[in-house]
């Protein structure tokens, strides 16, 4: 009866051990397809902050050569687009950190599957490779990220200096083109930001190939 006894627990506390590793199974599951969605909203966004520092270089080259009431409006309109990038930017940092938070729920989840997996030792280093792939992808993932936010940061400080500087005297060309060597410098730091932003499109996208 004492040999019954143990085995029923021993049968239940293998059950009790499979359900948690099932339970973390389903949750690992779910935290991988909340991730791949936040990293593609993150993506998202990364391309919509990139059109709209590239439309800051645009307008910054619409300006040469104009004068008078032409000048007035194309500055009126490179405010504009200066507002909607600066919009874009905010909208790439939170989804930066909604993408963070999902991966650290991620990673956490996964790793707790993989102390639990009862599998050969063969699988369970396939297993600790592909976790081991996906944080490597991550952590290049982060480090262009950190990068394409310095840049676009940048960026965004020098347009709005330059606009600021041009809305001082809005309807002279001769202003304006006094000021040609400040918004090649502008110019070129909106360049820089769009290549930092779309190394981290192409690391968001290693991302979640490492994930699938």
């Amino acid at each position: 009866m004492r040999m019954l006894t143990i085995a029923a627990f021993a049968l239940a506390l293998t059950g009790c051990a499979t359900a948690v590793y099932d339970s973390l199974e389903r949750r690992g599951v779910d935290a991988k397809m909340i991730l791949v969605e936040r990293t593609g909203d993150f993506r998202s966004d990364a391309l919509a902050a990139r059109s709209a520092i590239e439309k800051t270089d645009a307008a910054l080259a619409a300006i040469d050569g104009l004068d008078g009431a032409a000048l007035a409006r194309r500055i009126d309109g490179a405010r504009a687009d200066g507002a909607s990038a600066a919009l874009a930017a905010q909208d790439y940092r939170l989804s930066a950190d909604s993408m963070m938070a999902a991966s650290a729920r991620y990673f956490s989840a996964r790793e707790e599957e993989l102390a639990l997996m009862k599998t050969s030792e063969e699988s369970l280093r396939a297993a600790q490779a592909d976790l081991d792939a996906s944080k490597a992808a991550y952590r290049a993932l982060l480090s262009a990220h950190d990068s394409s936010i310095l840049r676009l940061s940048a960026a965004l400080s020098l347009f709005d200096a330059e606009v600021a500087a041009l809305r001082r005297s809005p309807t002279s060309g001769a202003g304006a083109s006094a000021r040609i060597s400040e918004r090649d410098a502008a110019r070129a730091s909106a360049k820089e930001a769009s290549i930092g932003l779309a190394a981290t499109i192409a690391a968001a996208d290693a991302y979640v190939g490492a994930l699938n």
